[in-house]
């Protein structure tokens, strides 16, 4: 088994600086979107889906709080909430290209999903060296997610219509 070696200090201290600063940019949408409903959900609006991704959301925000008190045992939970969330941007930039949605995502989601994302995943590369095919990996799911959905779209086309 190997060992991790010892964390610096301030590799824990900026750990835990972004942890509290993707917590709250997690709760934002979810506060801004009662005010700005057009920036952050899809229309025609549905109460239930908003509901969902407003605990998905809320979900990722306290598990980074939660990993605080040990980011260095708790590294995986900078990890796959990190691959969550650029999995989500993915998403957002496949229904922004193939449904036509309202271009404020553009500006207001995609971009935050994106960077909270990618200061997750460098965290955890900071607290963990991982494998760099593991890297490599995580990034090419991200990159890969809007083509994923769209042949998902594909066979869901021509097996259930």
């Amino acid at each position: 088994m190997d060992r991790q070696p010892p964390v610096d200090t301030t590799i824990l201290r900026g750990a835990r600086a972004v942890g509290v600063v993707c917590a709250l940019a997690f709760v934002a949408p979810v506060v801004l979107s009662i005010a700005f409903p057009a920036a952050f959900f899809y229309a025609p609006y549905h109460p239930v889906y908003e509901r969902m991704i407003g605990a998905v959301l809320t979900s990722f925000g306290l598990g980074l709080l939660l990993a605080l008190r040990d980011p260095v045992r708790n590294a995986g939970v900078f990890a796959i909430i990190g691959l969550a969330t650029g999995s989500l941007a993915g998403a957002n930039v496949y229904a922004l290209l193939m449904d036509g949605a309202d271009p404020l995502h553009w500006w207001m989601q995609v971009p935050l999903l994106l960077a909270v994302a990618t200061a997750l995943v460098v965290t955890y590369t900071r607290l963990r060296r991982p494998h760099p095919v593991i890297v490599r990996v995580v990034v090419a799911a991200v990159a890969l997610m809007p083509f994923a959905l769209f042949l998902y779209d594909a066979a869901y086309r021509s097996f259930v219509r």
